[in-house]
């Protein structure tokens, strides 16, 4: 019985492998849209044009995504638990007292501190190179920002709040508003010069939009689209990542405060 089963299965495999190795020596790709798309091609590299150009509207819809997401994280976990004066009193913190400074974070040892810090210095020349370098490789604001966002949590856990990479949460908030402003703007731009929203234009009156060396395709405005949507990602994730963070050292702080009053 074994053995039927067995060959069974060895001859359906065979059969199916047959057909995709069939399927793929005879299958014709329709071109489709390509055609019209490289017609108007003045980006270096086919993933940045895909992200930024040929999509632009899909990077959008992500970025408005990472503002809702960051929004509904606030309102959960963020401003409207530490405005709630009980709480204050509960840590006996000042009036004036904001979400990030309600919360202590403990440090680790001084190794990991000694290893945590370089990294997050590379880890933030990384992420501007890639940012910058976005439109000549297939790296980009998302990844970039991403990095940089992972160096500055990375330098958090291992130093708690006395971190030498630090931003303020107002700073993060105008930060992460202007990154996402600067990208519908830009969209704006694009359909004043092309007439359609996000078109990506080289020339303003005879001025290049962005400066770039003979031997490399112009990349119009979508080296200001990598650094706009850097900035809101960097800011995103850093704001996530702490109040995701402040939430837990509430509800440690909550639990330990009815303990003493038991």
């Amino acid at each position: 019985m074994s053995s039927k089963r067995d060959l069974v299965v060895a001859l359906s495999f065979f059969i199916f492998g047959a057909s995709i190795l069939y399927s793929l020596a005879n299958m014709q790709v329709n071109p489709g849209v390509n055609s019209v798309y490289l017609t108007h091609y003045i980006i270096p590299n086919y993933v940045c044009a895909v992200i930024f150009d040929w999509r632009a509207y899909d990077t959008l819809g992500e970025c408005l995504v990472l503002v809702v997401a960051v929004m509904v994280s606030w309102i959960v976990f963020g401003k409207s638990l530490y405005d709630n004066t009980y709480l204050k009193e509960l840590f006996h913190a000042p009036e004036s007292d904001d979400y990030i400074t309600l919360q202590r974070w403990g440090e680790f040892t001084p190794i990991i501190k000694f290893l945590a810090f370089p990294m997050s210095v590379l880890m933030v020349a990384l992420g501007i190179i890639t940012v910058l370098g976005g439109h000549i490789t297939p790296g980009g604001g998302f990844q970039g920002g991403a990095l940089i966002a992972a160096s500055l949590i990375l330098s958090v856990i291992a130093f708690g709040s006395n971190s030498p990479l630090w931003f303020e949460h107002k700073f993060l908030e105008k930060l992460e508003a202007l990154g996402a402003l600067g990208y519908l703007l830009f969209g704006v731009a694009g359909m004043v010069i092309g007439g359609y929203y996000l078109f990506n234009f080289t020339e303003i009156n005879g001025f290049t939009v962005f400066p770039a060396p003979k031997e490399i395709i112009t990349a119009g405005i979508i080296p200001y689209l990598n650094i706009a949507v850097g900035l809101k990602v960097l800011a995103g994730l850093s704001t996530a990542a702490f109040l995701l963070s402040c939430e837990k050292v509430i509800i440690e702080k909550i639990k330990k405060s009815e303990e003493k009053l038991k």
